[in-house]
């Protein structure tokens, strides 16, 4: 919902954008199938949202957005998948996906666009190696955090923020795994003194359930128009309604760092 919120604002100051999606996975999640099968995550997430009866414009244009790409098809389409169709051809957009099979699907998926470049490679090295302070990139960094080295990655890129991405936009997802060490995390990037960092976190589990995610958070990084945190605000609110799962989860936040 943010990416699309956020690139369609891009877009009105834009002619044209250059998007590097740097963790693209494949594009497209199908609801009956293994993968999908394995914890059916899914119904505690799109499947309660596209029940969604208010009045929040993000919302309601995401979920007219879903419809118009998936056609009621049976999937859910990732982040690749969402962006080519919002986008148009004066856009240039990267999409880097370092796992082989993941790749092939990726480019099978997207094979009627030709704005696009799929590069089967380490989405950081390529950031690394293509961004400067000269470059107004579009910049989507969603890993899975397998790895512990992928905090580390973040930090990295938050770090070289005023030698590398001055003038770029930056969206980086996270989970929050556990609330005492994503309090850490969110402390040390205070630390950095950033301008123009907003964070997201959307709590959905309590802090006494045994489970591996209580929730994600959002890094937005140079996103600078007045209204977006207002908006912000009223649409993670209608969504934590939608989608904790029990009265007792943590309030979300939406603020400056």
């Amino acid at each position: 919902i943010v990416l699309i919120y956020l690139f369609n604002i891009q877009k009105k100051h834009s002619k044209s954008i250059t998007y590097i999606d740097t963790h693209a996975g494949n594009g497209q999640y199908k609801y009956l199938s293994r993968y999908m099968d394995k914890n059916k995550e899914y119904k505690n997430g799109i499947k309660k949202i596209e029940k969604y009866d208010g009045n929040n414009t993000l919302i309601l244009n995401y979920l007219k957005k879903l419809k118009n790409i998936t056609k009621n098809n049976n999937f859910y389409p990732g982040s690749p998948f969402i962006v080519s169709n919002i986008s148009n051809n004066l856009d240039k957009l990267h999409f880097c996906e370092l796992h082989n099979n993941e790749f092939i699907i990726l480019k099978k998926n997207l094979n009627k666009f030709t704005n696009i470049k799929i590069i089967n490679t380490d989405g950081y090295n390529y950031l690394d190696k293509i961004s400067n302070n000269d470059k107004s990139l579009f910049i989507l960094i969603d890993p899975s955090y397998e790895i512990k080295e992928d905090f580390d990655k973040i930090n990295n890129i938050l770090d070289n923020i005023e030698t590398k991405y001055l003038k770029s936009k930056i969206i980086i997802w996270y989970p929050i795994l556990a609330y005492e060490d994503n309090d850490s995390f969110i402390k040390n990037i205070r630390k950095k003194g950033l301008s123009n960092l907003i964070n997201i976190e959307l709590p959905i589990n309590s802090n006494n359930d045994d489970i591996g995610m209580k929730g994600s958070g959002l890094l937005l990084v140079n996103f600078t128009e007045s209204k977006i945190l207002r908006d912000l605000k009223l649409l993670i609110k209608d969504l934590h309604f939608y989608l904790k799962q029990s009265d007792d989860v943590f309030n979300p936040k939406v603020r400056y760092l």
